[in-house]
């Protein structure tokens, strides 16, 4: 009888990646992931000008758009920290020699394994305490997802040097719980870092109200909308179809059903956000921030 053939050594970790990817590969996952960013994006962004955001209807594809500005930074340094990585390890194993790659192994194991245990206690205490880490959007999640990948990472050098490695199914299940932490890390730090986006962005757009493109209302009825900039003019033609005409408005978001509008006077200490349903009795135009139009109707 022929004996088995010997499994190649890195199989156990390549059979964990297929796993893990046959689990990442259905659309569904990604869409449902980009959609929660986009949620979160959407909550802070509106919540900046006093408005909840599940009053706005905003539809699947204006959260999975708002997603992109918060996934966009995180997911280019996590691909750029990955591949410096990797490229670094190759090369450095390619360059130097058989007795300086162990002697630098050796000493990079206990360092890995350090830095990963310190990783984690920083990301733990990210937990307990929210409020210490705050000023560093994502920190405490990149800092679980780093000090979890760090052990492996340890262990894949020290098994390199001594030229041992562990066989059968304890590698998967180890890759799978790395996988699963690192995941739960990741996803922690883009949600964090998806919120302080869309707060940035408010106050942004807080910043720039005054060079903002202006939106002017036309009403059928009197709207009331009132605050600093805003000017109401009452259009006298008997023909016309929309009697009031609101200027010194700029909007900030808009959905299949809602606008969202600040007078360009606005401040978050007392201003107050206009939210316009789109109906038949009122119209909407835009003019540029520059433009000097009479406010005849």
């Amino acid at each position: 009888m022929r004996p088995a053939p010997a499994r190649p050594k890195d199989e156990a970790p390549s059979k964990g990646l297929r796993v893990f990817g046959s689990l990442l590969a259905p659309t569904t996952v990604l869409t449902a992931l980009l959609f929660y960013f986009g949620t979160r994006h959407a909550t802070f962004f509106c919540q900046w000008f006093g408005v909840h955001y599940s009053v706005l209807g905003l539809s699947a594809p204006d959260y999975l758009i708002r997603s992109s500005d918060g996934m966009f930074v995180p997911l280019t340094v996590l691909a750029a920290a990955g591949l410096a990585a990797l490229w670094g390890y190759r090369f450095l194993h390619s360059a130097l020699t058989p007795r300086t790659w162990r002697a630098l192994t050796r000493r990079a194991v206990p360092v890995l394994v350090s830095l990963g245990l310190v990783l984690l206690v920083l990301g733990l205490v990210g937990l307990a305490v929210p409020t210490l880490l705050y000023p560093v959007p994502g920190l405490p999640g990149v800092c679980v997802a780093l000090g979890v990948i760090l052990f492996p990472a340890a262990e894949h050098l020290h098994a390199t040097r001594s030229g041992r490695r562990v066989a059968g199914v304890v590698p998967v299940i180890q890759w799978t719980f790395t996988f699963v932490l690192a995941s739960i890390g990741l996803f922690w730090a883009v949600t964090d870092y998806s919120a302080a986006v869309g707060e940035a962005r408010g106050y942004e757009y807080e910043t720039k109200l005054g060079s903002m493109p202006k939106t002017v209302v036309f009403s059928a009825k009197d709207l009331g909308v009132r605050g600093p900039g805003v000017t109401t003019t009452v259009c006298t033609a008997p023909d016309t179809a929309f009697k009031f005409r609101y200027d010194g408005l700029v909007m900030v978001l808009q959905s299949s059903s809602q606008s969202v509008l600040l007078p360009k006077g606005w401040n978050r200490r007392d201003g107050v956000a206009v939210v316009l349903p789109r109906t038949g009795d009122t119209r909407l135009e835009f003019e540029p921030a520059d433009a000097q139009r009479d406010r005849s109707c």
